[in-house]
């Protein structure tokens, strides 16, 4: 699949450059911006969550690990700073349990449910999101 995407990527980028030259569009410019640096950015995200979740945030639930809700990083990578509730409860589609957490991927993936393009979205059970059992708070 990412050799797919790639290619075509650098198909599009070519053709755009053909049929609209004002664009300065080429193969090599999509294929970069769009494929390896997109996926650098993902990397970095992922890899930002898992290090400072674990470091700086709240501790909303005890979980066994050092893992925190940073509502910051939750706003950059869409929802996915709150890490804390994702490790309570891994299964759900939504990692900002409660209406205040603003969860940027959970109101795309409703919208695509809504539009049947995805289905069988699991919530946090409210017996589980409201279990607070964190220890104090750092």
């Amino acid at each position: 699949m990412p050799t797919t995407l790639a290619v075509g990527l650098l198909a599009l980028g070519s053709w755009l450059g053909r049929a609209w030259p004002d664009l300065g569009t080429s193969g090599g410019q999509m294929l970069v911006w769009g494929f390896f640096v997109s996926t650098v950015a993902c990397y970095h995200g992922t890899y930002t969550i898992n290090s400072l979740c674990h470091v700086w945030g709240r501790r909303r639930y005890a979980t066994g690990d050092d893992s925190r809700n940073n509502w910051l990083l939750a706003l950059i990578t869409l929802g996915e700073g709150w890490h804390n509730n994702h490790h309570r409860y891994p299964m759900s589609v939504r990692q900002g349990f409660y209406w205040w957490e603003i969860d940027i991927t959970y109101y795309g993936l409703r919208l695509l449910a809504a539009l049947g393009v995805v289905w069988d979205l699991k919530p946090v059970p409210r017996e589980v999101r409201d279990a607070h059992t964190a220890v104090a708070a750092s």
